[in-house]
């Protein structure tokens, strides 16, 4: 934890403090070794919070981009006295969740239950060499040339027309995107197709938002592409996100 309740304030480890857990109550000592990150935690391997995992530098990093106000913020049910710690909670009550460590499918659902409105932010360096963007752009789903074209599963290289399909027939003609390039780049926002080995196959049943952040200064939203269940990712700047959520941006 970066923070624990100092005289009833929230307060960083410092040697020789002691301080209360924000959300148990119980003490919490500083660990302000040499060689580790300065954190506080709770006597042995104690945790609280069955949802914490062990902050690592990238944890912190995503934190310190937020003002102190809004890390670490208590999140208490009344009605069934469940209590967890949002790693960040806007002042519009949006929840990010920062997750690095694989995941169950049980734990998701109940984080996304609890937390109701949230946001994930998926450490995906460990997967990077797994996953891999397709270079064919594709227009947003949205788009009125989707109207007619359909691409081929998984493959924005290559589509067929919705008007050229004979009736009753479940044959079509392939063509090269290359032929419709410009309107692709018109209405592109951002989407591509991708291939991942042996996926994180959670995150394909999240119901909240989830982008995937592989170290550089764009995130990967995880999305279906319209009404054909293909997913694909669209790039998001994380700039863009950061200070759209109360954040400050500076690198």
């Amino acid at each position: 934890m970066q923070y624990a309740l100092v005289n009833n304030e929230r307060h960083l480890p410092q040697p020789q403090l002691r301080g209360l857990c924000p959300a148990c109550g119980r003490e919490c000592l500083p660990k302000c070794g040499s060689k580790i990150a300065w954190h506080w935690a709770h006597h042995g391997k104690f945790h609280c919070d069955p949802w914490w995992e062990n902050e690592t530098d990238w944890h912190r990093n995503w934190k310190s981009l937020f003002p102190e106000k809004l890390r670490e913020i208590v999140h208490f049910d009344s009605s069934t006295g469940e209590k967890h710690v949002a790693d960040i909670k806007t002042e519009r009550g949006l929840v990010i969740e920062l997750q690095h460590s694989p995941m169950p499918l049980e734990e998701l659902q109940s984080r996304e239950r609890f937390y109701g409105r949230m946001i994930w932010i998926v450490d995906a360096k460990g997967f990077a060499a797994n996953f891999e963007i397709q270079k064919a752009p594709l227009p947003h789903p949205q788009a009125d040339l989707l109207k007619d074209v359909v691409f081929f599963p998984n493959c924005a290289s290559a589509f067929w027309r919705k008007s050229e399909q004979m009736v009753g027939s479940a044959l079509a003609e392939l063509h090269d995107s290359k032929l419709i390039a410009d309107q692709v780049a018109e209405n592109y926002r951002g989407h591509h197709f991708f291939t991942w080995k042996k996926p994180r196959s959670v995150w394909f049943d999240s119901t909240m938002p989830v982008f995937f952040d592989f170290g550089d200064e764009t995130l990967l939203r995880l999305c279906q592409y319209g009404d054909s269940g293909q997913w694909c990712v669209q790039r998001i700047g994380k700039r863009a996100l950061v200070v759209k959520n109360g954040g400050v941006y500076l690198s």
